[in-house]
């Protein structure tokens, strides 16, 4: 009977290989995987200090920037934006109201249901920088 090379023996010969040339092999494959593994771990370290180096060096309590000026004229922006929003509003609701009278006139439903769409829109308009404020 003849007796097999167990595969969790490599310092056992197989084929030509001897003892020696296995235990080299071996010795290879750790210093690739030990070269692999200090090679990640330098890419780790050296990632993490990329990422945490601001945050190492600066501190945000005692340095202060004055965001005034920037501020301010985004602040004028939005307050002529919401302005003419709520004019046109303003307009859209008057153009519903004025609508809605002449739909009375008429026997048609539609004209009516037109007209009260077109006053909500207006009013939603109207509304609309206050409606911002509470959901801002």
């Amino acid at each position: 009977m003849m007796k097999r090379n167990n595969v969790n023996e490599p310092w056992r010969k197989k084929g030509n290989e001897t003892g020696a040339s296995v235990e080299i092999k071996t010795k290879n494959m750790d210093e690739k995987w030990r070269s692999r593994v200090a090679r990640l771990a330098f890419l780790f370290v050296f990632g993490a200090a990329l990422l945490y180096e601001p945050m190492m060096f600066t501190n945000a309590t005692t340095t202060t920037i004055d965001t005034s000026s920037i501020t301010a004229s985004f602040d004028n922006l939005k307050a002529i934006v919401t302005a003419i929003i709520s004019s046109i509003g303003v307009i859209i609701t008057l153009w519903g109201i004025s609508e809605w009278g002449i739909a009375f006139q008429g026997q048609d439903g539609t004209m009516q249901a037109s007209a009260f769409k077109r006053i909500a829109g207006g009013m939603v308009m109207v509304l609309a920088p206050q409606i911002v404020g509470l959901l801002v």
